[in-house]
């Protein structure tokens, strides 16, 4: 019923979503946001980050729902209001871009009508996405009908640019989103410029001196669309007093983080755990990319991170203990699985700690994920968020 007067208030609200054309938009104003409204994180925060330090002439505009985020990136000397303030609203209904990261909901989505509209994504698909996944409820008569023409303000799919990190992938974005191909910015991903930041994230940096210059693997599940969240802690083969003696042989600290989506992982160990095993809650990461550039190796599924930690070329271990399963019932693959890989497949605790041993004394995988890196990260630079924002200059409309 709820959903019902939502709906009702949103058809009464079109008149003034129409009337806003006639507002003039300011091409030095750029309003920014990410997740919701609830991070200040991924692609669009490296943007704006860019933006602020080196484009003063743009006046650039976070918009939160957290008034804690507000007040940290006025503290760092920038510019942000909270989504449903007055201010928020004015800045929307004049800013000439308007770039998000996860959807409209990063911003003021009520009040953009007339201004660039810029989907940053949160980054490099494996698993098929949007338009594109069977399995969302975006394939129902009223998402695909009726919202686009009622509701254009909650569309997903109306975006005017969408940003691609490689060629490989500017296909697969332009189908997930609906646009055509003069829509897709090919310019990498802002928040990948951060590989290229040699400053030492200091949990990373603790970890090193509390185990003595111990390696660190990082584990990156991506989440499920059923079920509960899904682990390599799930799997009945796990067994803490295995692992532990393991990893203290190997001099290793097993750092896992689950998805922002369902970080909710049943693992047997507690999170307050004092050995070599540590899980990582969202409270506890502010960028993972930054944390993640410092490990010496990454074990995954079919995160998009594989994209990402190939700039840093080391090793990748895949973890692929439900792979049927999740093809069959969460999400559908952009590629054949075992050909994008540039490492070992693995399905239980045996073949996770074998190969990691392994890889500490030989990588057979260098030649592997050198050119997989070639193929799915077009460039390798800290310079994504300055191609972004120049492609952004250069709009005419």
């Amino acid at each position: 019923m709820l959903r019902v007067f939502k709906y009702i208030g949103y058809l009464l609200f079109l008149p003034f979503w129409w009337l806003q054309l006639l507002i003039p938009r300011n091409k030095n104003i750029w309003v920014f946001g990410a997740w919701y409204g609830h991070r200040f994180s991924d692609n669009s925060k490296y943007l704006y980050l860019y933006i602020k330090e080196n484009h003063p002439e743009i006046k650039a505009i976070w918009l939160t729902r957290d008034v804690n985020i507000k007040n940290l990136i006025i503290r760092e000397g920038g510019v942000s209001y909270l989504t449903s303030s007055l201010l928020a609203i004015c800045y929307s209904l004049i800013a000439k871009n308007v770039i998000v990261s996860s959807g409209k909901r990063d911003i003021n989505f009520l009040f953009i009508n007339g201004s660039n509209w810029i989907h940053l994504w949160h980054g490099n698909p494996m698993k098929k996405i949007g338009l594109d996944d069977k399995y969302s409820n975006i394939h129902s008569f009223f998402q695909r009908k009726l919202i686009p023409v009622f509701f254009p303000f909650v569309c997903e799919y109306n975006y005017d640019y969408i940003v691609s990190n490689s060629e490989v992938f500017s296909e697969k974005m332009a189908s997930a989103f609906n646009v055509a191909p003069h829509q897709i910015i090919e310019s990498g991903c802002p928040r990948n410029d951060v590989f290229y930041n040699k400053e030492i994230d200091k949990f990373n940096a603790d970890l090193k001196i509390r185990f003595k210059k111990c390696k660190i693997i990082y584990y990156l599940p991506t989440f499920r669309n059923h079920n509960k969240a899904k682990s390599l802690f799930n799997l009945e083969d796990f067994d803490e007093n295995i692992l532990e003696p393991f990893l203290e042989k190997e001099n290793i600290v097993f750092v896992s983080k689950g998805h922002f989506v369902d970080n909710n992982l049943h693992s047997k160990i507690e999170k307050e755990h004092k050995g070599r095993i540590i899980h990582l809650s969202d409270e506890d990461v502010s960028d993972i990319n930054f944390m993640l550039k410092d490990a010496d190796m990454l074990v995954t599924d079919y995160s998009g991170a594989y994209f990402d930690f190939l700039l840093t070329e080391k090793p990748i271990i895949f973890a692929a203990f439900d792979l049927e399963e999740y093809k069959n019932s969460s999400r559908e693959m952009y590629f054949d699985y075992e050909s994008i890989v540039s490492g070992p497949i693995v399905y239980n605790w045996v073949e996770l700690t074998n190969s990691i041993a392994e890889i500490i004394r030989e990588n057979k995988y260098k030649e592997q994920i050198k050119s997989k890196n070639l193929v799915f990260n077009k460039y390798h630079d800290a310079n994504n968020s300055k191609r972004v924002f120049m492609s952004l200059l250069n709009i005419h409309k």
